[in-house]
């Protein structure tokens, strides 16, 4: 394991630490979080007994949550507290936290193909799935919690903007040197480098996962620039939009600039009522693929012929995508309510090699395999209940629908939306996903239940700050 990676792994507490004594607490958490995941080295991990692996999706989330529920108790903050979850939200994060233990125990027996040989589920490695399980949610109780009301959505859009403006510089010079960032800095490559190569140039990969990651996180500061312009309409705004446009353009991922082809216009146009209401469809077929491709109504050879006239690479990619999420399925429908568990048992390995011969692509088919339907639902619909929930909770008031601050949450809820129908064809849910959804069920609940905030203090169509020079963040 690469030391420097390692060390700022370790470091990163520490790094929250000094976000938390100097900032507001939105803040602290949207930069500890958002940072983390910008920076921090992918695939390294630190290996505890009895313990899932940390990583920067965790120990970011962990480091915050130490500082909102223990450290920061006695600062008087609390009495700005966001309404009661519900009873049905409440169900879900029980179900969140017993799947992996049922999981456990439907899995008593080991898989054994040729020389494969996959161990049981025991009861202890349910309480490490249900641990792991706790800390990818946690972002989305901490955004409940911190961003519940519209200045914390409305932060959480700006700053997320401002994140990725920083972060194309690096994102521009892996354009043109080649993604090299994560060699240089950490000292290893995350992926394939075939994977970063696309029309004849390179795609940026940073310090996440895949371009494809890098892709989804520019189209969704892309709607969030856009939601800023609309809201305030000065030259400044509008070129960062713009600007973020063409970075989006050279990511050259067909499938983010899809996602921005659909939401963009509703973004810049549409009432906020009609981007709810567009981002609740989207969810809900995201939600409902799995039905819907056993369906005529999902016309999936047909969009194959599309895409292989579009690009016969990418359309027999997508070919090869939807015949291994067949198989797949097939598989976790031995098992369905929940699932196969951990160790790769829900996956196809070659009985004579040994090598792994299926590749589980899309986020929903992982659950269905891992978790069963049971634990599909109770993370997916802790997803998609937000959206909905804020759209039940929009005014009637037509003057007051138009408000900036609507025009901000039916931003958050279509790039939500936008994210979810992207776990079709990627396992692309980070913690900037959960947090997002706790942020907007948090306003949804206030919406609903007419709770009072605060007089709102930030100029909603700003994105850097009035005064010359960058705003320190650290």
């Amino acid at each position: 394991m690469p030391i420097l990676a390692l060390t700022v792994l370790l470091s990163w507490p520490v790094i929250v630490a000094i976000l938390f004594s100097r900032l507001p607490r939105p803040q602290a958490l949207i930069w500890s979080i958002y940072a983390g995941y910008l920076l921090l080295p992918p695939l390294v991990e630190i290996d505890l007994p009895v313990f899932p692996g940390l990583n920067k999706a965790m120990v970011p989330a962990l480091a915050a949550a130490a500082m909102i529920y223990l450290v920061q108790r006695d600062q008087g903050e609390d009495s700005d507290a966001p309404p009661p979850m519900g009873g049905f939200v409440t169900l879900l994060l029980v179900m969140n936290f017993v799947g992996p233990l049922l999981t456990s125990l439907t899995n008593p027996d080991p898989l054994i193909d040729g020389i494969n040989y996959r161990p049981p589920v025991n009861l202890s490695q349910g309480v490490a799935s249900m641990m792991l399980v706790g800390m990818q949610i946690l972002p989305f109780l901490m955004g409940y919690k911190i961003l519940w009301n519209a200045q914390g959505a409305q932060l959480w859009v700006r700053s997320l903007v401002l994140g990725l403006l920083w972060y194309t510089i690096p994102m521009l010079i892996e354009l043109r040197l080649s993604p090299q960032m994560n060699v240089w800095v950490y000292g290893f490559f995350q992926h394939d480098f075939i994977q970063t190569i696309r029309y004849g140039g390179f795609r940026p990969i940073v310090f996440l996962q895949h371009p494809l990651w890098v892709a989804l996180l520019t189209m969704t500061a892309f709607l969030g620039a856009i939601a800023l312009a609309r809201n305030d309409r000065s030259k400044r705004n509008i070129l960062i939009a713009l600007y973020l446009g063409a970075i989006l353009v050279l990511c050259k991922s067909a499938g983010a600039l899809l996602q921005a082809l659909m939401a963009a216009p509703l973004v810049a146009f549409a009432r906020p009522r009609v981007m709810m209401l567009a981002a609740a469809i989207v969810a809900g077929i995201a939600f409902s693929y799995p039905t819907l491709r056993t369906t005529s109504w999902m016309p999936l050879q047909g969009i194959v012929n599309v895409a292989m006239s579009i690009s016969p690479e990418r359309g027999r990619s997508l070919e090869f995508r939807l015949m291994n999420e067949e198989a797949l399925l097939e598989r976790a429908m031995e098992r369905p309510l929940f699932g196969w568990g951990g160790w790769g048992r829900s996956l196809f390995y070659d009985p004579y090699s040994g090598r792994l011969a299926s590749v589980p692509d899309g986020q929903w088919v992982i659950w269905i395999g891992s978790n069963g339907i049971f634990g599909y639902l109770a993370q997916f619909l802790l997803l998609l209940v937000p959206i909905f929930a804020l759209l039940r909770a929009m005014p009637r008031d037509r003057d007051r629908a138009r408000e900036p601050e609507f025009v901000i949450l039916g931003t958050v809820s279509l790039m939500l939306a936008m994210n979810l129908l992207d776990l079709i064809p990627n396992a692309t849910i980070t913690p900037l996903t959960w947090l997002t959804a706790g942020a907007l069920l948090g306003n949804a609940n206030r919406l609903r239940q007419a709770v009072p905030q605060a007089p709102q203090s930030l100029n909603p169509g700003q994105v850097l700050p009035k005064k010359a020079g960058i705003q320190t963040v650290l």
